[in-house]
């Protein structure tokens, strides 16, 4: 499993080592070495390779930005597909949750799997009209006949 590094972590008002970085973030050197081949710069090719922080912090606030997967007001999140898709629309169901949340959730059309999608109550009408939803209370989980 990926995970979501913090781009705060680095200071923008130091240099590092890749040896400090892979500590900073607790990946291994190489792969600090990969994000300097993928665009990662360096002050200079003099070994040991420095860092500036505000690079590093840069950097990885544009690669959290590229794996963002913006979705249509008709389309739910796949998390087995890992892209937008459009749910089946038998399936869809619509759950109001506390605070002013919605939650949308349905089997995705491509391969079956669960996709739900949390939103605003005040977009409710334009979900429904783009989904075709039926609300249904809250509970645990939900399960589909099948």
């Amino acid at each position: 499993m990926k995970k979501r590094l913090n781009p705060n972590l680095s200071k923008i008002h130091r240099s590092y080592t890749v040896e400090d970085v892979a500590e900073l973030y607790g990946v291994h050197k190489r792969t600090v070495r990969n994000w300097i081949r993928s665009g990662l710069p360096v002050i200079d090719d003099i070994r040991p390779l420095l860092i500036l922080g505000t690079d590093l912090r840069l950097f990885i606030r544009q690669q959290r930005k590229g794996n963002k997967r913006k979705c249509k007001p008709s389309e739910l999140y796949c998390l087995r597909c890992r892209a937008p898709r459009k749910p089946n629309p038998e399936t869809a169901k619509f759950v109001q949750e506390v605070g002013g949340i919605g939650r949308v959730f349905a089997l995705c059309s491509a391969c079956g799997s669960k996709v739900n999608k949390y939103f605003s109550w005040r977009r409710l009408d334009a979900i429904r009209s783009e989904l075709l939803v039926e609300s249904t209370v809250s509970t645990k989980t939900h399960k589909y006949e099948g």
